[in-house]
């Protein structure tokens, strides 16, 4: 049996899904025009209008006379999060056994959806770094780490280049205590694919980490894509007793 490949349209309306699906379209302020996508994907203005279609028909947009398309409210889309425990487990030590590339580090006004996540007022600024990993040579994950401005003020672009983010909160005192961690699949995008050597559309892991501190403040926000065929997430599972319930007990770790 022979697999036909995806129509284009149907390729651009993954791409604006997922990004609508990430929370990357304020839902108040109009998304660019078929024009600009057109552009931005480098196809037809009538393939990114059949890609606005099925995406309206699937409710995530919304055309509006004379006002322009606008992305539906991502607390309206309902996404599902991925309880996984352990999610600390191993970070340091992937670190030092890969090669990491700093590709940009810069100081910026958050953005919208990110102000949420970290619990931080939207006019707040932050330190953006993306960074790719490498392992015997290939690129296996895309890094986008956004961390609080006072935090940021501490690390500069040569410690992101050469030192795991877990050491460098070591050594700074920040007391790492816990993280919320989601787990989905995105498709490489514009950015990331010629990144991580892979074509755009090509299936990758979506993991997105909120880390706090002893005192329950977001000290790092993390959302990283992952080649599956080069890096594999592992937990152990064992069986204990709570309240006299027998519940599964994860214990995460990371190969590559």
């Amino acid at each position: 049996m022979t697999h036909q490949p995806l129509p284009l349209y149907h390729k651009v309306y993954l791409l604006l899904r997922q990004r609508i699906q990430a929370g990357q379209f304020a839902h108040e302020v109009p998304m660019p025009s078929e024009n600009v996508l057109a552009k931005e994907y480098n196809v037809s203005r009538l393939t990114v209008r059949r890609a606005l279609d099925a995406l309206s028909a699937d409710g995530l947009i919304t055309r509006r006379q004379g006002r322009g398309t606008f992305a539906t409210s991502t607390s309206q889309l309902g996404r599902q999060q991925a309880d996984i425990g352990g999610l600390l487990e191993n970070l340091v030590a992937m670190g030092l056994q890969t090669d990491v590339k700093l590709i940009s580090c810069s100081v910026e006004k958050v953005p919208f959806d990110i102000a949420g996540l970290m619990e931080i007022p939207p006019e707040s600024t932050v330190q953006k770094a993306i960074r790719v990993r490498s392992y015997l040579g290939r690129p296996f994950s895309h890094l986008t780490t956004y961390l609080p401005e006072d935090i940021s003020r501490q690390v500069d672009a040569r410690l992101l280049a050469s030192t795991p983010l877990m050491k460098i909160f070591q050594d700074l005192g920040v007391q790492v205590s816990h993280a919320d961690q989601s787990l989905s699949a995105v498709l490489a995008d514009i950015d990331t694919a010629p990144l991580l050597e892979v074509a755009i559309g090509s299936p990758l892991l979506s993991i997105r980490r909120v880390v706090r501190d002893t005192s329950n403040r977001v000290v790092e926000f993390l959302d990283a894509v992952y080649c599956p065929d080069r890096y594999e997430y592992r937990m152990e599972l064992s069986r204990v007793n709570q309240s006299g319930n027998q519940l599964w007990q994860t214990k995460a770790h990371t190969t590559s």
